[in-house]
This record gives structure tokens, C-alpha cells and sequence, in this order.
């Protein structure tokens, strides 16, 4: 298997930024895998990145043809799925570049905010991608038999509230990123700005983008916040516990530069730990 170098991000000097681990981010972590060689994860996910582009633009070619285009955006599933593919095909760039010039200097020299986008990115995609199926197949799918749906509806319908999920794990599977548990402030902060632009969709159209949302219920939709809110906190230690198992298969099976750990601890005094490890194990 592959050694790899895992050249840390400076650390800055923002105590914001450190805090919330944004500079923890290891961008060779993010195009390498522990069970794969690179060349092949970059198969991998590139498979992934083409089925979420084929969907995509299928969907968006449909909804502007026969539907409210201005409704696309307006959906948490449909944005849920967007930043997915916009995930997707990020990574694959950054990955075919990585192959090709040989190093990952061009992530770590490349201003610092766009490494921490990508990290906040990959940290909402992760839960997002487990609150869109759980929500949608249990408040939002209508029930009734699928017969009378068109072929091509009911594949978009399961690839945007359901495949979406299997291309998130595939992906965290096979790749080696951290996750800072203290992203999951961001995450959070997120959903609130989306429940924000429900306020508003609804002030201009007098339309609720989901019925649960809709405050005309009383304390009932004060609950149905909540529950949300509860499944997307929830949804993120599952995936930080999903990452520290992965992690652990990776060290007992012998696999070198992995590390194990909640990712709380200053970014300093990690990047130190895990470069002193590198360093012995080359010595």
C-alpha cells in the first residue's frame, strides 16, 4: 500500500478558525484511501461524480421544462443533493490533479479559506445526505402505489432521497478525511439559515416549502424543529463515529498514517502528534 506524506495546512493564526478545527484539514487525506491505491479510489469516486452529474442535470432539465424552475433551489432535499454533487466533482478535480502533478502542494498552497470551505462542505454533505432519506421517507413520500409515477420521476425521486445516501458513504469509506466534531456548530447553523430561507419562500408565496414547517400547526411544528434538529445533530456524531471506526479498522490492520481520535485537541498540537508518528515510522 501507498505511503503518504499528509502534509498539514499552516496553522493559522485566527483563533475562530482553530477552534472549530478548519485548519485540522489534511488535504492528502481527503484523495488517498487505506484500502485502495489512489489511482483506484479516483475510479471510484469519478463513478460517483458522473452518476451524480447524470441525475443532476436530468433532474434540472426536467423541473425547467415542465415544472417551477424557481422551485428547484428551494427544496433542503434538492440542495442537500446539489452540494453532493458539487462535493463529488470538486474531490475529482482535486484528485485527477493530485495523480497527474504528483503532490498535493497545490490544496496546501492555495488560499487557506478555500481548503476550509471544502472541509465545511464535505461535513454537511456527510449528514445531510442521512436527515434527506430519513425525512423524506417517513413525513414526505406519498404512499400509494408507484405505478402511476413515470419511469424516469421515480429513478430521480430515489437517486436524489436515497442513492444520494450510498454515494455519500462510499465516499467515507474509502477516503481518510477528519472530522472536527466541532464543525457540527456549522452544521446546525446551516439548517437554520435554510429554515430562513423557508420563512421566506413563504412570505413571497405564502407557500410552505415542506408542511411540517408550517407554524399554523401550534406547538406541533415547534416539535417538528426540534426532531430535525435532533436528527442532524444526531446524524453528524454518527458519521464522526462512522470515521473513528474506519479509522480503528485502519490502525489494527497495520495501516500506516492512521490516526486515531475525537478531533477536538488545537490543531498545533495534532498536526505535531501525527508528523512526530510520520517521522519515526520513516526513520
Amino acid at each position: 500500500m501507498e505511503d503518504y506524506e499528509d502534509k498539514p495546512l499552516p496553522v493559522t493564526n485566527y483563533t475562530f478558525i482553530r477552534w472549530f478545527g478548519f485548519d485540522q484539514f489534511t488535504p492528502e487525506r481527503a484523495v488517498t484511501s487505506y484500502w485502495v491505491s489512489s489511482k483506484t479510489f479516483f475510479v471510484i469516486r469519478f463513478i460517483l461524480a458522473l452518476y451524480s452529474t447524470v441525475v443532476f442535470w436530468t433532474y434540472l432539465g426536467l423541473v425547467a421544462a415542465y415544472s417551477d424552475f424557481t422551485s428547484f433551489f428551494s427544496m433542503f432535499t434538492t440542495l442537500t443533493f446539489v452540494g453532493l454533487h458539487a462535493y463529488l466533482v470538486t474531490s475529482c478535480v482535486h484528485h485527477a490533479r493530485y495523480l497527474y502533478v504528483k503532490n498535493i502542494d497545490f490544496m496546501v498552497n492555495q488560499p487557506a479559506f478555500l481548503n476550509y470551505l471544502y472541509i465545511y462542505l464535505y461535513s454537511t454533505v456527510i449528514t445531510y445526505n442521512i436527515l434527506t432519506p430519513v425525512v423524506f421517507w417517513t413525513l414526505l413520500s406519498p404512499g400509494g402505489s408507484s405505478t402511476s409515477i413515470p419511469s424516469v420521476s421515480m429513478w430521480l425521486n430515489v437517486s436524489v432521497h436515497g442513492v444520494s445516501f450510498f454515494l455519500m458513504a462510499f465516499d467515507v469509506i474509502f477516503n481518510r478525511i477528519q472530522l472536527p466534531i466541532r464543525l457540527v456548530v456549522f452544521v446546525i447553523i446551516t439548517v437554520l439559515f435554510y429554515m430562513f430561507l423557508a420563512f421566506i419562500i413563504f412570505s413571497s408565496k405564502g407557500i410552505w416549502v415542506y408542511p411540517f414547517l408550517n407554524w399554523d400547526q401550534g406547538p406541533v411544528a415547534a416539535l417538528w424543529y426540534f426532531v430535525v434538529a435532533i436528527i442532524v445533530v444526531v446524524g453528524f456524531f454518527i458519521m464522526v463515529f462512522v470515521h473513528w471506526i474506519r479509522d480503528f479498522i485502519a490502525h489494527k490492520m497495520g495501516k500506516r498514517n492512521a490516526f486515531i481520535g475525537v478531533y477536538t485537541a488545537k490543531p498545533s498540537c495534532i498536526k505535531h502528534q501525527q508528523m512526530s508518528e510520520i517521522q519515526q515510522e520513516n526513520s
